[in-house]
């Protein structure tokens, strides 16, 4: 007779999970970014289970201006990556979004303001402005996590590593070191790349060998973005897409000229809308904004609205009670009411279990 497998509740696993796994965090070659424009690859070592990669950029750009100063972008420094994907061989990719992408899903966290440009280079984000009409060299450089799994404390959604059939790469496409600046033509503002690296730093967790130790790996995290213009002086239905769980949606708005949307420019309510008739949300732009700030203790860049379904008391650590699982649904929309035409960026976080 064939011996039973023996089965372990989630709860099991975790507490094995927690006892039996060591933290490793290691850091990959650097590479020098020789031109704007270009892109890297980072392949990842075949070791372990991936949690986390932390981008560290450093970048110095030399600064021309009649004024003194350059003002900074509202999500500077993150536009310089114009790309960041991290890509398994078996067709999933965790990430693709831009940098600023990037940056918009990471303000769903505690101390969101750590992502501002801070005032010296023990800052997390720090981006020198100083200008002068014969040109003045001024050093960039910030950490960005990209978290892979779904939260620091759960073992679910990480990255099998060591597998030899397995082939995980991280690819970063640069953009121009002037998207760190909003340049003004009156001052003859000009921003001129000098020099770049990137070096990344993994997260990883060793696999424990006793039974029941390893996580379930059957649930990947996506991250991913699109973008859609709207109209405006009337209601738009933007149709998101169904097949996964979501655990986040943060949409940006800004206007034709690339102007931030606040609440005043919309007339009516938010609603995220199930199957043509349920909307479970119908919110003032105004409201949720306040929610965001009440959430995660710091206010939302402008134009930025987010629903986090993983918010139960602190972000990112909730269960499953409020996320929305599309694939029981045929249709999932967005409705919104603009008093001007321009675009918005969609970014997502979902759940998706692979066939195993």
């Amino acid at each position: 007779m064939a011996q039973q497998k023996e089965q372990y509740s989630p709860q099991q696993r975790a507490m094995i999970w927690a006892t039996s796994t060591r933290q490793y965090q290691q850091t990959l070659p650097t590479q020098v970014v020789t031109q704007e424009g270009m892109s890297i690859d980072f392949a990842l070592p075949k070791a372990r289970l991936l949690t986390k990669i932390y981008l560290h950029v450093k970048a110095v750009a030399t600064l021309k201006s009649t004024s003194g100063t350059i003002q900074r972008d509202a999500m500077s420094p993150f536009g310089i990556l114009r790309r960041v994907e991290l890509n398994l061989n078996n067709g999933f990719s965790p990430y693709i979004v831009s940098g600023k992408e990037l940056y918009m899903y990471n303000v769903l966290r505690q101390h969101p303001d750590v992502l501002l440009p801070g005032p010296n280079k023990q800052s997390l984000n720090y981006v020198e402005n100083i200008a002068t009409t014969a040109g003045k060299d001024n050093e960039i450089q910030f950490t960005i996590p990209i978290p892979v799994s779904l939260n620091d404390r759960d073992p679910v959604g990480m990255v099998m590593l060591q597998n030899n059939t397995a082939n995980v790469n991280l690819s970063i496409a640069i953009d121009k070191l002037e998207n760190a600046y909003k340049l003004n033509p009156s001052n003859n503002d000009q921003v001129a790349f000098k020099s770049m690296s990137i070096t990344p730093v993994i997260e990883t967790f060793s696999i424990p060998s006793i039974p029941g130790g390893q996580p379930d790996m059957s649930v990947l995290k996506l991250v991913q973005s699109k973008s859609d213009l709207f109209s405006g002086g009337g209601q738009n239905t933007l149709k998101l897409n169904v097949g996964t769980i979501y655990r986040k949606l943060l949409f940006y708005f800004e206007d034709s000229n690339e102007k931030p949307l606040e609440p005043k420019d919309f007339t009516g309510n938010m609603e995220l809308v199930f199957n043509q008739a349920d909307t479970p949300y119908n919110i003032k732009p105004e409201v949720l904004l306040h929610k965001n700030h009440s959430d995660l203790g710091y206010p939302l860049p402008p134009g930025l609205y987010c629903f986090d379904f993983s918010f139960q008391g602190l972000p990112n650590l909730g269960g499953s009670r409020d996320y929305i699982d599309s694939e029981r649904l045929t249709e999932f929309w967005l409705r919104f009411s603009p008093n001007a035409g321009g675009k918005v960026t969609v970014v997502s976080e979902t759940i998706s279990r692979l066939q195993m």
